[in-house]
């Protein structure tokens, strides 16, 4: 088979979001949340902005325009809360990546705290069903009678079965560089896997037609699902372009991105089988809890690959979400099938 992006890719001639040109380049860095859960009492960026290259910091002080619809982990600086620990509250921009970061450590933020709650547990009182889980499923289905199932079995399972938080960590780190033109069109290079879903977020974000929007992105360094949404890199590099006048580039650090760009959530699954003699199904009960964050619901659809493996006369699968004081779960690869397909063959 002909990869006729491969000798690109091998001789490094194949660019990636953050690697395209562009003349009086900026470069954002931004502050995050040292807390899980509050409000903003105050921010002072005057040590930061008294930095030598430092051009614009960007904050809740003076928010940008955008669109009151949009997704509230992409409305930079539209609030003073806290949702959640690693939350972008602030960014600086600077003629260098290097002034942009130590810029960032001299931001103050005064915090009024509250208390937080980041652990999932089975019996959460908070826990409850959502309307659907991801992308579309119905979040509980259920048939045949599972308790004369389980009553009637030769063999019976009832166990409990976790999985821990999984994390995206490609080898291209989300980035972007944005560049506004004169008549308002904005060009993007972002780090995607799905451009033409990218723009429409994009510009619904800023609250422009989309035909004003362009995203670039001939490759992309790995993704798993993890750049199949916009993520915040494409709003702050867009957002601080506008703010300075000039294109901007930002990536996001390892550690930035366990918190930005999404991550499987852990689950807790309890799993009841009954089988006859023969070691054919009487019943199948998979029930799930795991959680979402306070900004945005998303349910991983974990107990769907049960629904349709195994013939049984009775089956019923669940799903339970708590909102807790973390970042958004989102698509990784495998979503759904990877943590219940675990808890549904082992058992």
């Amino acid at each position: 088979m002909n990869r006729i992006e491969g000798r690109d890719k091998v001789t490094g001639r194949a660019k990636y979001a953050y690697e395209y040109p562009a003349k009086d380049v900026a470069y954002a860095y931004p502050v995050q949340s040292a807390i899980a859960r509050g409000r903003i009492r105050s921010l002072d960026a005057a040590e930061a902005l008294a930095t030598p290259g430092v051009l614009a910091v960007l904050s809740s002080d003076d928010p940008p325009a955008l669109s009151p619809d949009a997704d509230p982990e992409l409305a930079l600086f539209q609030s003073r809360d806290v949702a959640y620990r690693g939350q972008i509250i602030a960014a600086i921009v600077a003629d260098t990546l290097e002034t942009a970061r130590a810029a960032a450590r001299k931001v103050k933020v005064d915090y009024l705290a509250q208390p937080h709650d980041v652990r999932l547990r089975w019996h959460h009182p908070a826990q409850y069903t959502p309307e659907k889980v991801n992308p579309g499923f119905p979040a509980a289905t259920e048939f045949g009678d599972i308790a004369a199932g389980l009553a009637a079995a030769a063999v019976t399972v009832d166990a409990m079965y976790t999985t821990p938080v999984e994390h995206n960590n490609p080898m291209e780190p989300h980035a972007a560089l944005a560049t506004w033109a004169d008549d308002g069109g904005l060009m993007i290079c972002d780090s995607t896997q799905g451009p033409s879903a990218d723009r429409d977020t994009i510009a619904g974000v800023l609250g422009v037609p989309p035909a004003q929007v362009r995203v670039i992105s001939p490759h992309v360094g790995g993704g798993f699902g993890s750049k199949g949404t916009t993520r915040p890199q494409a709003i702050l590099a867009a957002v601080a372009a506008r703010a300075v006048g000039r294109p901007v580039k930002v990536a996001l650090t390892r550690q930035q991105m366990f918190v930005m760009t999404g991550y499987r959530t852990p689950t807790i699954q309890r799993l009841r089988l009954g089988a006859d003699s023969a070691g054919r199904l009487t019943a199948l009960d998979h029930e799930v809890v795991e959680q979402s964050s306070t900004l945005t619901e998303f349910a991983e659809q974990t107990a769907t690959p049960s629904r349709v493996m195994y013939a049984t006369p009775a089956l019923r699968t669940t799903h339970r979400l708590v909102r807790l004081d973390v970042p958004t779960p989102s698509w990784m690869r495998a979503p759904g099938e990877c943590p219940g397909m675990f808890a549904l063959e082992s058992a």
